[in-house]
């Protein structure tokens, strides 16, 4: 039996029985004369047959190589059709991935066009959660989320830099004055994420680190919640400044205790199955979404609100 590991031996053995001998077989495939003459020979060696028939005129198939021909060429088609679905699989396709509910509205949502541009092929199917679905359950593609990595069964890649960041709008703080030290939102509206609500914020200066008590006036599941309370002067709020750019470049909203955030060195990450083949499309994607990304970094990067390194 012809072991898969010798397929360009097939391959140099059909390209000999249509182009009649082994120079005009080497000058189609690219190879030299003595490859091919290699190769023809394992391939004889391997099976214990002569397969062709060498005068020094002309070359012939013996009567065994014209039966292995035949057996041969459905073994190189059955590769190329199969060859064929790979190829259209990694190429076409749907993709599936999640992302938390405000970052997948303003970060991906308005880039998947662009991407779909370079793709047509493809579709997209994004869940916007902000709960680490199962991604093997929920057959996701990939996740992208601020974690750190417990499962074993996934892998983690860097997407993106990220922080969280107290912020308000500039009313609110003209009413009620601007905190200068973390211990002043104690006497601010705080507008936090979760319920129940949490009771403290956790705050770094470097490597200095606070809890704050604070009193939750508005809070909720998401954090748009807390976004349009922070916009319609409702109080101050911590979040990802991935969700702020627009807000604090237009100045509808301003940074509060700028050098204090939410963490220390944050990242955005792409989370996927650790299986080692991924299709091209998903590789495809993944990699767009890191470029886009990168260059909304740089054209913040004036505003000061992200550490890079």
């Amino acid at each position: 039996m012809v072991k898969l590991n010798n397929l360009q031996n097939l391959r140099v053995f059909d390209a000999v029985a249509r182009a009649g001998s082994l120079t005009n077989a080497s000058r189609e495939l690219g190879v030299s004369l003595t490859l091919v003459s290699k190769r023809l020979k394992e391939l004889e060696g391997e099976l214990g047959l002569r397969l062709v028939q060498r005068s020094t005129r002309k070359l012939a198939l013996t009567e065994e190589g014209e039966a292995f021909l035949e057996r041969c060429r459905d073994v190189l088609d059955a590769v190329a059709a199969a060859e064929d679905v790979r190829l259209r699989q990694t190429e076409r396709g749907t993709i599936r991935l999640s992302a938390g509910v405000a970052f997948a509205q303003r970060q991906i949502a308005p880039r998947l066009p662009a991407f779909l541009d370079r793709h047509p092929d493809v579709t997209i199917q994004l869940m916007a959660s902000n709960e680490m679905d199962d991604l093997i359950q929920h057959r996701l593609d990939f996740a992208i989320r601020q974690l750190d990595l417990t499962d074993s069964a996934l892998v983690m890649r860097r997407l993106a830099p990220d922080a969280r960041i107290l912020c308000a709008s500039p009313a609110y703080l003209a009413r009620h004055g601007t905190p200068r030290h973390p211990r002043d939102l104690q006497d601010h509206r705080c507008l936090a994420i979760g319920l129940p609500p949490p009771r403290r914020w956790p705050l770094w200066q470097g490597e200095d680190a606070v809890e704050i008590e604070i009193a939750s006036t508005v809070t909720g599941t998401s954090g748009e919640i807390a976004h349009a309370a922070a916009l319609a002067d409702g109080g101050i709020t911590l979040k990802s400044v991935w969700d702020l750019f627009p807000d604090i470049r237009s100045g509808r909203l301003v940074r509060v205790l700028p050098e204090w955030s939410g963490g220390r060195g944050r990242w955005l990450h792409l989370v996927y199955p650790a299986r080692r083949h991924q299709p091209r499309r998903v590789r495809a994607l993944m990699d767009f979404l890191q470029e886009e990304l990168a260059q909304v970094v740089q054209e913040n990067a004036d505003l000061g609100l992200l550490e890079t390194s």
